[in-house]
């Protein structure tokens, strides 16, 4: 069976290397044993990069059996990458320590010092030795299962990729980024009715029309649009709402005291009410929105709801208790939630194929005719009829096959491709990446050039519907080694041309401050291939990278931070965040 390696391990073996290379290269000598173990890892990085280069890249999801083989891997690579940081550090304080020594100490006792560094630089070499020994030795055991060999053995087949410039077999188009805020193909409809019901729907008994707050609800299942129709509604009545419309992205499992904050910060912006402040009490916070949402009518969305738990009691007779005629609109793919709200449902139903077709060859910049010309219109209908009737695979798929030409082989490699028979793995049973939308993600995720994949996985460490920051990003990626440094090119150029391919790839999207965003579906995606390395509750033994900027209890943040944090390479937390 063919090999596949994450794009994660490559990231882990290349940093390695150039960790072990830069300790080689160092003018302070290393004590024997540490310079033969460093040499012995160095072997076996450089054979196991020239072969991971070599291997046919067959699409990662189909070998799932890999998956404790590259988290075994991963870890080695990572403590032996601490462990030389950690010796790399000690011999630094010690040169600086032996600068700071007074000049009396240097002219009266010279040996003092030279005892002192000596002596701290035989213990650190000594020890950097033993536990490279000990990495060598877990490489030794992990190199002899089948599937290492096979990798190690695996026939050449080089692919040749530009992190600059793209695959030169296959370059990528450059062109603007469609108009993503644009509703999916046929949901003029769907808008009006959403409108109809707000503005004529306060009849009914669900909501308390115009004597209070009226709320509507947009449900459907994950990747059919209703953020986007949300949006459209949203920024079509401004006429009626002017500043007094907020946009509230809700955590898959909130708190009231932290829902409350959002809200109340969007609203404290928009209308420059009082500021919130940090130590606010949640009677003051109820009293503070209560205030600032009883002075006249708004629309306020609620986009992804998952439960009710902190919608009963304080929270609904706050929202429901503004000023006459305002709105509440909120998107959830739980029938239920919109039912225990109280809200007037829309029912967001899937596209017809026709409508799939039209934005499939508007994303893939294709025109009919001349797919017809190439016979590849039956093979682009087959392709778009698995996409199933969701806007957010169809999009992700024709923007695959932007990439392509007109070749049939490659249109029939997509159709026939073995992932759209890929069924979910048990980890992602829980998610709502499932039946139609799990192959196009798939595709899209595989066709990434391998230095595009790591830095779309690294994205997961942020909650969901949290806007990224894209300066932080960018230093974050550089920090972690993910960005080459080879090219001559100042890396966060290359940083940023690499976000601009994400973006026009549309596995990320750009805010209008020109931040960033992950689409839920594909946060789920990408946390499935970052596996134990990512985590947003607590840090185990294989957490790398460690995120609690959605709890909301500073002293929470203190219990989910263990022993097992020792490990990490990056901390997120709400007073402040932190890579290693």
């Amino acid at each position: 069976m063919a090999i596949v390696i994450d794009p994660l391990v490559e990231a882990a073996i290349s940093n390695l290397f150039q960790c072990v290379t830069s300790v080689l290269k160092d003018k302070v000598g290393l004590i024997c044993n540490a310079k033969l173990e460093l040499k012995k890892l160095q072997e076996k990085l450089e054979r196991l990069q020239k072969a991971i280069k070599a291997i046919e890249q067959i699409p990662f999801f189909s070998n799932e059996h890999n998956r404790d083989l590259e988290v075994k891997l991963k870890d080695v690579f990572y403590d032996a990458q601490d462990i030389i940081k950690r010796y790399q550090t000690t011999i630094a304080l010690c040169k600086k320590d032996k600068h700071s020594i007074t000049s009396w100490n240097k002219v009266r006792k010279p040996w003092i010092t030279l005892s002192c560094c000596f002596k701290e630089h035989v213990s650190a070499s000594y020890q950097l030795g033993n536990e490279i020994k000990k990495i060598n030795q877990n490489l030794n055991e992990i190199e002899q299962c089948k599937e290492m060999v096979d990798l190690l053995n695996a026939t050449p087949k080089v692919k040749s990729e530009d992190p600059i410039g793209g695959e030169h077999d296959n370059p990528r188009e450059t062109t603007q980024l469609i108009n993503t805020a644009q509703p999916p193909m046929g949901r003029a409809d769907d808008k009006e009715k959403v409108k109809k019901l707000l503005f004529d729907g306060f009849t009914e008994s669900s909501a308390l029309g115009k004597d209070g707050v009226f709320i509507v609800s947009i449900v459907g299942q994950g990747g059919i649009g209703k953020t986007t129709l949300a949006k459209k509604v949203f920024n079509e009545v401004e006429e009626q709402f002017g500043n007094r419309r907020w946009w509230v992205c809700v955590s898959e499992k909130p708190n009231r005291m932290g829902l409350l904050q959002k809200i109340l910060k969007e609203v404290s912006k928009e209308s420059k009410g009082e500021p919130l402040k940090g130590n606010t009490s949640f009677p003051d916070l109820c009293t503070q929105l209560q205030n600032e949402l009883s002075k006249s009518k708004f629309l306020l969305v609620l986009d992804d709801l998952w439960e009710l738990d902190w919608w009963v009691g304080e929270v609904e007779g706050i929202l429901l208790g503004g000023a006459k005629e305002s709105k509440i609109l909120i998107t959830s793919r739980k029938v239920e939630v919109s039912e225990g709200i109280g809200a007037k449902m829309h029912k967001l139903p899937q596209m017809s194929f026709d409508e799939r077709w039209s934005l499939f060859l508007r994303v893939a910049k294709k025109q009919e005719h001349d797919l017809e010309s190439h016979n590849l219109k039956g093979i682009g209908k087959k392709i778009v009829a698995k996409c199933g009737g969701l806007p957010l695979v169809v999009q992700k798929v024709g923007s695959l096959m932007r990439t392509k030409g007109m070749m049939k082989d490659d249109w029939e490699s997509i159709e026939k491709s073995e992932i759209w028979k890929w069924k979910m793995p048990a980890s992602l049973s829980s998610s709502e990446i499932s039946g139609s939308i799990l192959p196009g993600l798939i595709l899209s995720y595989d066709d990434l050039p391998h230095y595009l994949k790591s830095c779309f996985v690294y994205c997961c460490i942020y909650p969901k519907d949290y806007v990224i920051e894209r300066n932080r990003l960018v230093m974050q990626w550089i920090a972690h080694g993910l960005i080459d440094q080879d090219k001559g090119i100042d890396v966060e150029v290359i940083a940023n041309q690499w976000i601009k391919e994400l973006i026009n790839r549309f596995m990320i999207e750009e805010t209008e401050d020109k931040n960033l965003k992950l689409h839920d579906i594909l946060h789920d995606l990408a946390l499935y291939v970052g596996g134990k390395e990512y985590s947003h509750a607590s840090a185990t033994e294989h957490t790398r990278h460690l995120s609690l900027l959605d709890v909301d209890d500073a002293e929470a943040d203190k219990d989910n931070v263990s022993e097992a944090a020792s490990k990490l390479r990056t901390l997120l937390c709400n007073s402040y965040s932190h890579s290693k």
